[in-house]
């Protein structure tokens, strides 16, 4: 890495934070500063500390697009941050300098202080596990709802990437680099785990497991390691969706078929919903499998600006389902896993509109 550079400095706490850019560039400046900012407070909270005194980003031109995490050096292409034109009014922008930079720092900790055995999965302990770092990250600054977002992207290209596959699929857990696994789908899989499990738990594993095998040699970790950390700090009816997710290859086709609304006398709404699942197995080669299931996933319920009226758990069986809830505030949308947490076949056909029936009727209370 060469050039002409600018430098823009900052700091947190006693890091000093540098990014080389060429002039001209100044765009995203201040996303990539606050990305690292972030980033340092929530890893080094959930994880452990950051192991050195500066942290440097270095432009260079886009002759590639990717960013690399060197130890505190990040050579970043001006490509997928420096040139970037992220529209925060837009709704289907990314903020990909914020977050391509969260996942690099990620590294700092994945696999710079714990490095997998060089045996199948090895890459989700890096690349995945900087992945849900970095979509932490990303949650704490923009809200969960923005990232449905990012989730449907990466869904989008894990399902483009399975369907492109010459030779089979593994499970996440044996990802053997096969980017549309251990980058898109575990995207998914890690925020829904997250969302399943909870981030205290999740995190506390990963934290146990670079307790365990960070900054030391052999033996080195492997995935099968870090699933015992995880499930023994998993309840027991939450196991299988460990296994399902990181051990299994499970699709959904969730559909939202009927949506209703009537307004009750009180200014409250009773919407009902009517929602078709199927749970599908599929092994390596592609061959799937529907089976009878019962797992809980959201309902939603949003007004005509996006807000959730109601968002909530319930128990989901494969077929028909229908659902009557009541919500203040007009609803214009509901569906099944209106987040796109879920690996679905088709997730556009999570939401529908809500069909407002404008007569009355009585209350609870039968007032």
């Amino acid at each position: 890495l060469s050039g002409r550079y600018e430098v823009i400095q900052d700091k947190w706490n006693d890091v000093n934070i540098e990014i080389y850019y060429h002039k001209g560039h100044e765009y995203n400046l201040q996303r990539m500063i606050k990305a690292t900012k972030k980033s340092l407070d929530y890893y080094t909270k959930n994880f452990g500390p950051y192991q050195h005194k500066q942290y440097r980003i270095i432009e260079f031109p886009r002759y590639a697009t990717f960013a690399q995490s060197f130890p505190n050096t990040i050579p970043f292409s001006e490509g997928i941050g420096f040139i970037a034109k992220v529209d925060d009014a837009v709704e289907t922008d990314i903020d990909y300098p914020f977050y391509v930079n969260a996942h690099e720092m990620a590294h700092q900790w994945w696999p710079h202080q714990m490095i997998g055995a060089n045996v199948q999965g090895s890459v989700m302990l890096s690349e995945s596990f900087a992945q849900y770092s970095a979509l932490m990250v990303m949650e704490e600054e923009y809200g969960r709802e923005k990232m449905k977002k990012f989730l449907k992207y990466e869904l989008d290209r894990y399902l483009f990437g399975r369907g492109q596959e010459s030779k089979y699929e593994s499970p996440l857990y044996l990802s053997e680099g096969q980017d549309y696994i251990h980058y898109r789908k575990a995207s998914v899989i890690f925020y829904a785990l997250k969302d399943y499990l909870g981030a205290k738990t999740l995190n506390a594993a990963m934290k146990e497991a670079l307790g365990k095998f960070g900054n030391r040699g052999a033996p080195y970790m492997t995935t099968i390691d870090f699933l015992e950390l995880l499930k023994k700090r998993v309840p027991s009816d939450k196991i299988p969706i460990v296994e399902d997710m990181l051990e299994k290859i499970v699709l959904f086709e969730n559909r939202s078929m009927q949506a209703e609304a009537q307004k009750l006398l009180d200014g409250t709404f009773e919407v009902t919903l009517k929602v078709t699942s199927k749970k599908i197995y599929s092994d390596k080669n592609g061959k799937e499998l529907e089976h009878d299931f019962k797992q809980e996933m959201d309902i939603g319920i949003l007004d005509k600006d996006k807000k959730y009226l109601y968002l909530k758990k319930h128990f989901i069986s494969n077929g028909e389902n229908k659902f009557v809830i009541t919500v203040t505030g007009q609803p214009a949308k509901a569906g099944i896993d209106p987040l796109n947490i879920l690996i679905d076949k088709n997730s556009g056909d999570n939401l529908i509109s809500v069909q407002v029936v404008e007569e009355k009727k009585l209350n609870k209370t039968g007032i």
